[in-house]
């Protein structure tokens, strides 16, 4: 991993259902205007669903750019929040095990959460949320924390 710091965030693809969701306003609005009716199935004006489109959308880009995961040779971090903000961190010679968790459309988009645990706490001391290619990144913090063992020992 060298001395260069890692920032990841949650992978695009982590968001499918917010973008699924919001091609279907989408389609309501675009459908009601272009069959000229100027309503659709549900009797709502297309501004509304327009509207709605926009509100998801904004909604998944802020949760995104809300979480904010970083590596390097002595920690890893989880940082959450634009205007006010929540830090956690744990030292790479601290962790004691990586835990990978990944649901069904996870395994299937690509993506996981890794969840950091130390011997200090029974409990996940950092979880990175929805990170692209999980089982590289677990691999890639293993081995540093192999590396540290190693040149303590």
């Amino acid at each position: 991993m060298g001395n260069v710091l890692v920032e990841l965030r949650p992978a695009w693809r982590n968001y499918w259902f917010g973008f699924l969701l919001a091609a279907v306003f989408l389609f309501l609005s675009l459908g009601s205007v272009l069959t000229g009716q100027g309503r659709n199935i549900f009797n709502i004006s297309p501004w509304f669903w327009l509207i709605a489109s926009v509100l998801v959308l904004g909604f998944v880009i802020f949760k995104r750019f809300s979480w904010k995961f970083t590596v390097n040779d002595s920690r890893v971090s989880r940082h959450y929040g634009l205007v006010s903000r929540n830090q956690q961190s744990v030292r790479i010679r601290d962790l004691r095990s990586i835990e990978l968790d990944q649901s069904l459309f996870q395994r299937l988009f690509g993506t996981g959460n890794l969840a950091f645990y130390s011997a200090g706490s029974a409990a996940a001391e950092v979880t990175f949320v929805g990170i692209k290619d999980p089982g590289v990144w677990r691999d890639k913090i293993d081995d540093a924390m192999d590396r540290l063992k190693d040149s303590e020992e």
